[in-house]
């Protein structure tokens, strides 16, 4: 089996549990002084960053400076369906970033990074899930439900709670 191959699934799923994250909380329930929906944006926007080369990252519409900070209080506010669109904007090239890799390619650094394309990925499943759990937590103590975390691109098609 290729590397890529599990790498995809386990990547398809993780971007599927950004949108049950956004359907399933309380966007504006805060945690360590800023809302969910700040800590979306934030665990999003590094996805989109690290799942492209820096010099021609673009972000989001309305991305503002400090926005993707968890140090910087908000100026303003993000709408769910702002996140949302964002949401779809990250999972589209996410997927195709994946779709694309191969092998031979994991072991390559990409121009203006510290690690290789293997390193990012990881970072960025380890980075996610942490924000994922965080909030899933606010989630749990809020409904008393426990929402699910896909662990593979087929769980997908499961509910948005276990």
């Amino acid at each position: 089996m290729e590397l890529m191959t599990p790498i995809r699934d386990k990547g398809y799923a993780l971007i599927d549990n950004f949108w049950r994250v956004i359907q399933t909380s309380d966007l504006d329930y805060v945690l360590c002084g800023m809302p969910i929906w700040k800590h979306i944006y934030h665990a999003l926007y590094w996805l989109d960053y690290r799942f492209d080369i820096p010099a021609s990252f673009i972000g989001a519409p309305f991305h503002e400076p400090g926005l993707e900070s968890l140090d910087v209080f908000p100026s303003g506010h993000i709408a769910k369906e702002q996140l949302l669109a964002y949401y779809r904007q990250v999972s589209e090239k996410s997927r195709r970033y994946l779709d694309n890799l191969t092998d031979d390619m994991l072991g390559e650094q990409p121009e203006g990074c510290d690690t290789n394309r293997l390193g990012l990925i990881l970072s960025q499943f380890r980075h996610a899930y942490v924000h994922i759990g965080n909030i899933n937590c606010t989630t749990i103590i809020e409904t008393g439900k426990w929402p699910l975390v896909a662990a593979s691109a087929a769980d997908n098609l499961k509910g948005l709670y276990e």
